[in-house]
């Protein structure tokens, strides 16, 4: 195994190389889920299904590790736990919150456990617009796709509350600070932006990142390094001093946990400035 390794190593590009590793990996989660989603399909037929329906395995794997559908429910569940522990934390007693945003939702891991919990009106946007298809069709009217550049298609002051899951942790600085101000136009003042990022100590993610990458990220406390993959292999790092000097500049820091997202990425809960 290790001399076809490493003839792999040399022959093809690093791009082919985590291709194939992925496909590998997906291998064991489709045969055990094949019988589950091969049911799930035959019910569309019979309306004998309790709740929304899995998306299928390819939507799955677009934003998870692999396309299992356990860790795909387990992992929604919890992080939509996380997101509403951090909300109840800074709501002001008797305050209404009903109309709430999830900004790259995809295909709705998170938003089918904020519905569930009846948190209010749930509307969503992603620019991948198969899993908003999917969402859309299958969670309710309300998501759409988007541009990967600002606007938004929402009047000013149109949410409430705006929550970001592992979207900020993989954007560049310029695409970050756009959506900050996009996020910042939508909201009422004084309604909520929820988002994650990645701490500094999560660089280790990024074997590759060269002796300069790191001392930028020293430095400046921020840094993006691009992945020779999907979106989800660019990684964006933050420290709580750089988030609190330029997302200070419209937003008002209410709460940060480190590593306070399913323990892994930090947690942020930000008022909207007027």
């Amino acid at each position: 195994m290790e001399p076809l390794k490493r003839l792999a190593r040399r022959v093809l590009p690093r791009r082919v190389r985590s291709w194939l590793r992925r496909q590998i990996r997906e291998v064991p989660h489709r045969l055990h889920d094949f019988g589950p989603d091969l049911r799930e399909r035959l019910a569309r037929f019979t309306n004998n299904r309790q709740g929304p329906p899995l998306p299928p395995a390819a939507l799955r794997r677009r934003v998870g590790l692999t396309s299992s559908r356990d860790e795909f429910l387990t992992l929604g569940r919890n992080v939509s736990r996380d997101l509403l522990a951090a909300f109840a934390e800074v709501r002001r007693s008797g305050e209404s919150f009903p109309r709430w945003l999830d900004f790259g939702c995809g295909c709705g891991r998170v938003a089918r456990f904020m519905i569930e919990a009846g948190v209010g009106e749930i509307s969503g946007v992603d620019i991948d617009r198969p899993a908003v298809r999917w969402a859309r069709r299958h969670l309710g009217p309300g998501f759409q796709a988007i541009e990967p550049r600002p606007p938004l298609p929402f009047a000013d002051a149109a949410f409430d509350i705006v929550y970001a899951v592992s979207v900020f942790t993989h954007l560049n600085e310029e695409k970050q600070l756009d959506w900050l101000r996009e996020t910042h136009r939508v909201l009422r003042p004084g309604g909520f932006l929820i988002a994650s990022t990645h701490h500094e100590s999560l660089a280790w993610t990024r074997p590759d990142l060269i002796a300069a990458q790191k001392e930028k990220l020293a430095a400046d406390g921020f840094l993006f390094a691009a992945g020779d993959g999907p979106f989800n292999d660019d990684s964006a790092f933050h420290t709580l001093p750089y988030l609190e000097r330029v997302w200070g500049g419209l937003f008002e820091l209410r709460t940060y946990k480190q590593h306070g997202l399913v323990g892994y990425q930090d947690l942020s809960v930000w008022a909207a400035k007027s």
